[in-house]
């Protein structure tokens, strides 16, 4: 049971590492003034579907592997095997049933199960929450389908603005990063960046340039005195 335990872990932690590292973020510029970035779909939400696959597939079922699919639009997670017990499509949100007890059990022992039997209930409610459509359920033979949209609709993806800020000035991520932590602290010093957005100098350093080339930002007082402040137009 320890070999197999540690390998449930490695293959939860490997797939929530990989989809964490594909999620894209969205950048607005909010009613403040300010850029507010999100990910495209709710951390606790992503992550569950993933983990309620592994928790509760069939795993009596050979020849096939729970497979996670990523679309610029949505992600589906297909699980071997039906609805477990008496849980169905109509009463998902408040029936559990855990077709495999022990691996529910220990995967809340490591923390990655937050809420028995609340997980799906508060899916949906994160997913209402933030705007997106509720997640998706559907039996296909012998494999269980959970997907999710993101509200891929504007264009507004990876931290990126395909739209007019301050005339015709785009940022990447790292440059909103810079520019919000310069517009919310307007004396912080190169120092406070780097401590303030825990990235490197040297990521500073290239957000920096470029927003001053983009004519974004500009150095008021000396080098070694001054400091960076917003150019608003």
């Amino acid at each position: 049971m320890p070999n197999t335990v540690s390998k449930i872990l490695d293959i939860v932690r490997q797939s929530l590492n990989f989809v964490g590292d594909q999620i894209k973020e969205r950048t607005r510029l909010g009613n403040d003034g300010r850029f507010h970035t999100t990910p495209e779909y709710p951390e606790f939400v992503w992550k569950e579907i993933i983990i309620n696959a592994i928790a509760h597939r069939d795993y009596s079922i050979k020849g096939t592997d729970i497979q996670i699919k990523m679309f610029d639009d949505h992600i589906t997670v297909e699980s071997p095997g039906t609805l477990p017990g008496i849980v169905r499509l109509s009463n998902i949100r408040t029936v559990h049933f855990s077709r495999n007890p022990k691996i529910a059990r220990f995967l809340q022992e490591y923390d990655y199960v937050k809420e028995f039997g609340e997980g799906v209930d508060r899916m949906f409610k994160e997913m209402e929450g933030a705007g997106l459509p509720a997640p998706e359920y559907s039996d296909n033979a012998f494999m269980l389908n959970a997907t999710i949209q993101n509200n891929n609709a504007d264009g507004e993806i990876n931290g990126e603005i395909n739209g007019e800020i301050n005339g015709e000035i785009n940022f990447d991520k790292n440059e909103l990063l810079v520019y919000n932590a310069i517009a919310a602290n307007p004396t912080a010093t190169r120092s406070d960046l780097i401590e303030i957005l825990d990235i490197s100098a040297r990521t500073i350093d290239r957000a920096i340039k470029s927003l001053k080339d983009k004519s974004a930002i500009e150095r008021i007082g000396s080098k070694k005195t001054g400091y960076w402040s917003i150019i608003t137009k």
